[in-house]
């Protein structure tokens, strides 16, 4: 009785929240009526689903398949703020740091509605039925969608759903707590999956989308996340040491077993629509100048892999006449963040494309990325070079990081760039590159100019300083991680690499600061209207947790996130 009953709580929470992304002016203001709501015609009890499909529904949303919500999850916000995508449409203000409310509740409506609603549920039957490695998966892909939303908002209402105890309004934890709560579902999943049951093994096989019921790999996959989090926290260390949570136990306990044993993408491949190349083809998003100039610099094999040249013509009026300035399919060009663009159709909309521009060879459904398992090397790196952990040198683990990207991304988007192999000797010539970023010249128009800010090339120096390894180690993790915005941005916001260009225009009305960048992405309007005290208490854990010197607080875009900490450097 007591799991139906928290079941039906969150269900209520999860669908209040939902109702105003099915059309504005569905419901207008909250009421005190969850029951009422809770027994509606509008909704569907997910319970009467196929236990297949309760569980594909949140793993597949980690990656929405659907043009929507994906394009409020990431692409006009984190897609921008991270450096690997920006909008040529200059009437989507987030592109200027001009904060829109309505643009930024994506990831979170994205994770209460389609992940955590139904993994906290599905957690609590298997539970209830001693289907404990069937609730380890779970539980795996809930942190997964945790991570991503405590990331990018900071405070979520989290522990006060998961116990049923409240209905008229939920609590928010702070993210200290929901990072401590992360890892321990990750190491309870850990050993809940390997000792599952051959019958719960045959159930995870009808809806296994990540790992295709391999439940080793599931387990690779909780460990990456587990060293990811540890690192992520590596400024608070001395505050997760004080609740009893050791970063540097954690980390060496999971090394060993990452995804860097198997070397696997893990990617949802079941024709789903990827929503990307939509993005594009709206003419609502173009590459970033930061991630263009880098490629371009380093010379990055990768760079066909992940982009076209130049869509069109760029022309430039000169008079009563428009001149050409870079032809047809001829340059790698990128958008500066923040540039004060005008609406679309304009010049920066025929600036680098999406592969398969056409969608001649199926791109529209290249499978979803998950997990990059170059990643992993990447975070051994680190921890190797911030805790020694491990035998492997940092720069043998730096190095493989980069072939296994390299191997990884021309197997999942070469048919679809048309490249079956690099050039000879590319991946050798990249490894051991001297060149860094080049700089920001933009054909359309020159004002948006700028110089460099990476200057470090690729090839290893095991003479530089631990900042300046840390910086090639990210960078490296930067380009490898792509398209996955959400991970590279709380990865730059958490060591400042790579820099990135700052804003042309600051539309935040001081919210932002211009040579900071934004820091977080601000609540969703329906976190206001649906749980209006419990964000009021989150904005308060919010407030604790900033760090920011620049006198910015509350929800805003320039407000810290409590990992993001202002007062302590790199090492």
């Amino acid at each position: 009785m007591h799991v139906t009953m928290k079941k039906n709580k969150i269900s209520k929470y999860a669908l209040w929240m939902a109702l105003p992304v099915l059309g504005s002016g569905f419901m207008t203001s909250c009421t005190d009526s969850f029951e009422d709501l809770n027994t509606s015609g509008v909704q569907v009890n997910p319970n009467e689903l196929p236990f297949s499909a309760q569980c594909a529904e949140p793993m597949n949303y980690c990656y929405p398949p659907q043009q929507n919500m994906f394009q409020f999850w990431t692409n006009l916000t984190i897609d921008l703020y991270g450096g690997y995508f920006m909008t040529p449409n200059g009437n989507f203000t987030n592109g200027d740091m001009g904060e829109n409310r309505g643009h930024s509740g994506g990831m979170y409506e994205n994770y209460y509605l389609h992940i955590f609603n139904n993994t906290r549920r599905i957690i609590a039957d298997c539970d209830a039925t001693n289907q404990l490695g069937l609730a380890g998966v779970m539980r795996i892909v809930q942190a997964y969608g945790t991570l991503m939303t405590t990331d990018a908002y900071g405070p979520l209402a989290y522990s006060s759903i998961l116990s049923g105890e409240y209905e008229s309004y939920f609590p928010f934890d702070s993210q200290q707590d929901i990072y401590i709560s992360m890892l321990k579902d990750l190491e309870k999943a850990i050993t809940d999956i390997k000792n599952m049951s051959e019958a719960e093994k045959l159930t995870l096989a009808t809806f296994d989308s990540w790992c295709q019921a391999d439940t080793e790999l599931w387990i690779k996959i909780a460990n990456t996340m587990r060293l990811r989090m540890a690192l992520r926290l590596s400024k608070r260390e001395s505050e997760m040491s004080a609740v009893g949570m050791d970063l540097k136990t954690i980390a060496s306990d999971a090394a060993p077993n990452t995804l860097a044993t198997v070397n696997k993408d893990i990617v949802i491949d079941k024709s789903l629509e990827n929503e990307m190349w939509l993005m594009f083809n709206w003419g609502d998003c173009g590459f970033n100048a930061n991630l263009v100039t880098l490629m371009s610099g380093m010379k990055d094999p990768r760079q066909p892999l992940y982009m076209t040249k130049n869509i069109n013509d760029i022309t430039v009026k000169e008079g009563e006449t428009e001149k050409v300035v870079v032809p047809k399919n001829t340059q790698y060009l990128g958008i500066r963040f923040a540039a004060g663009l005008p609406g679309k159709p304009n010049s920066w909309s025929n600036y680098s494309g999406w592969i398969d521009t056409p969608n001649a060879l199926g791109v529209y459904a290249m499978p979803l990325p998950i997990f990059k398992a170059a990643e992993s090397y990447f975070l051994l790196a680190e921890a190797k070079l911030r805790w020694n952990i491990g035998n492997e040198s940092i720069q043998s683990l730096y190095e493989k990081g980069i072939r296994v990207s390299m191997e990884n991304e021309l197997a999942y988007r070469g048919k679809y760039a048309e490249i079956s192999a690099y050039p000879e000797n590319a991946i050798e010539d990249y490894i051991n590159g001297t060149t860094g970023q080049i700089d920001l010249v933009d054909p359309a128009n020159q004002a948006l100019n700028t110089p460099a800010l990476n200057k470090l090339g690729v090839k290893w120096d095991e003479g530089a300083t631990d900042e300046q390894k840390l910086e090639r180690i990210i960078i490296q993790k930067y380009l490898a991680l792509f398209p996955l915005s959400t991970e590279a941005w709380a990865e730059q916001r958490r060591t400042g690499y790579p820099r990135l260009f700052q804003a042309y225009v600051n539309e935040s009305n001081g919210a932002v600061d211009t040579e900071e960048g934004v820091r977080r992405v601000i609540y969703s309007s329906n976190a206001y209207d649906t749980n209006a005290k419990g964000l009021e208490g989150g904005l308060e854990l919010l407030n604790k947790e900033n760090s920011s010197k620049k006198g910015i607080s509350g929800d805003k875009g320039g407000t810290h996130v409590w990992w993001d900490n202002a007062n302590k450097g790199n090492f």
